[in-house]
């Protein structure tokens, strides 16, 4: 009882703390406060999700260490596993290293998975999913959605809605991409509700974009402007994250021809982009400062970031990179096959041990009956005789079917040495299954019919007594 009240009290001072502290220096200097390792990692994250949910600062590299540090002293491979994932989300997000994240993703998936984590799992697939994402691979965005859709936390869950709409704002974005428009807004509506209820400015800003961006695909125009106005508000609120608007703004703008505004915003964007240090974000501005360029007709600054696009392209999507992203997404393709294949394993073990259990409990229920019956004078002692042999045989194949994969496993499935551990067996039961036959032939028959007799005996006193 004091461990929970202790734990509601650092709970309750952990928010009080947040709720207070909203500038990131002051919050990162709090976390000093927390000398025990495992209150200081769970403050730790409380802060890097309040930086990343707020849009307040860039991604701390030093705290995601010290994160990794605490698990490795507390030797807990749950907290391993949200500290790999953390790492990896710092290498995509802080720097666009979408191989080194892949690499950090995978090690935590499995932790996770162990645990049944289903918050982390969930999350670890929805990084994943981001990454391919910048690689452009919409499809595979699409399915390893999919699969962290598949172990979203239960709905009891703190954490269900902020699970959630990473889900459904993955979905929304990959029928937005496959020009299903339909189907995409349904999921940016359903993400805008969830929002809603999270009140957290990034998610807020995402989904008002997503939605702007699919109205003006379909042609709705003045809802379209509506909802950019919408966001575009919002992300003015936030300290970094800012690339989730104009990334989607600044091609509604330009084919807009909406000139004076593309281009203070592409600057706007271009500049921001520069202090993030995220090839994957740069990327995206170097090829807006080209197709500006493009529209303004000035064809020497289009080449020259065109030049940059090429080279920030080079940077991303070289072979290496990809080989590398291959490799690690077929190694986790047969570590998947791999974990299943334990999986059947153990359900076919279990089911095995059920039999065994059963077949035991039948076993003990017909000595049981047995001895019972053989008390009795309803069944005659050939009847007894043939029970109790069949009881033996019984018992006797039951130690063998016991001890048969044992066997197999000692001898390595050899049909020689099989052979020899078999006869070895019967050597040593044989015996004593002639001794329990001979038991139950001789004592058992003999005592049944004593039974038999002394029943028949005390009939013969009271028919003649009746007389």
């Amino acid at each position: 009882m004091n461990k929970i009240i202790t734990l509601l009290c650092f709970c309750i001072c952990l928010q009080i703390t947040y709720t207070q502290n909203n500038d990131p220096d002051t919050a990162k200097a709090s976390l000093t406060n927390y000398k025990d390792p495992a209150e200081r990692f769970t403050a730790t994250i409380k802060y890097l999700e309040t930086l990343d949910s707020y849009a307040s600062n860039y991604i701390d590299s030093s705290l995601c260490v010290e994160l990794l540090l605490i698990a490795q002293q507390l030797k807990n491979d749950s907290l391993l596993a949200i500290s790999y994932d953390w790492i990896g989300y710092y290498f995509a997000m802080s720097k666009g290293a979408n191989t080194t994240a892949l690499e950090y993703y995978f090690k935590a998936l499995p932790l996770a998975e162990k645990y049944n984590d289903k918050r982390r799992i969930s999350s670890v697939y929805f990084d994943i999913a981001s990454v391919y994402f910048n690689l452009k691979n919409i499809e595979e965005y699409f399915i390893i959605t999919q699969k962290g859709g598949k172990h979203l936390p239960d709905k009891s869950s703190d954490k269900y809605d902020y699970m959630l709409i990473q889900y459904q704002r993955n979905i929304g974005v990959s029928y937005y991409e496959k020009n299903q428009l339909d189907s995409a807004l349904f999921y940016a509506q359903v993400a805008e509700q969830t929002a809603e209820r999270l009140k957290l400015p990034l998610y807020r800003a995402q989904t008002l974009t997503l939605l702007a961006v699919i109205y003006y695909k379909m042609n709705e125009l003045e809802l379209a402007e509506i909802y950019f106005n919408k966001a575009k508000n919002l992300s003015e609120t936030l300290a970094v994250r800012k690339d989730v608007f104009y990334k989607r703004y600044i091609p509604f703008l330009i084919e807009q021809n909406r000139m004076d505004e593309a281009i203070a915003s592409t600057e706007y964007f271009w500049n921001i982009t520069r202090e993030m240090q995220n090839l994957n974000i740069e990327l995206i501005a170097a090829g807006f400062k080209r197709q500006l360029f493009d529209k303004l007709n000035n064809s020497d600054s289009a080449f020259y970031y065109s030049k940059v696009e090429s080279q920030i392209r080079e940077s991303i999507f070289n072979q290496n990179n990809q080989n590398t992203i291959q490799a690690l997404a077929f190694k986790e393709q047969l570590r998947i096959i791999e974990e299943d294949a334990k999986k059947l394993e153990v359900e076919q073990q279990r089911k095995q041990n059920i039999q065994y259990a059963l077949i035991a409990i039948g076993m003990v229920f017909f000595i049981i009956l047995f001895f019972l019956l053989s008390h009795s004078i309803i069944i005659t002692e050939k009847w007894i005789s043939f029970f109790g042999i069949l009881g033996l045989l019984i018992v006797f194949e039951f130690i063998n079917l016991l001890i048969h994969p044992f066997l197999e496993r000692i001898t390595h499935h050899s049909p020689a040495l099989m052979l020899i551990a078999l006869v070895v067996l019967a050597s040593l039961l044989i015996p004593m299954h002639h001794r329990m036959e001979k038991w139950i032939k001789e004592k058992m028959t003999e005592k049944n019919k004593k039974i038999r007799l002394e029943n028949a005996k005390k009939t013969i006193e009271k028919l003649e007594s009746q007389m």
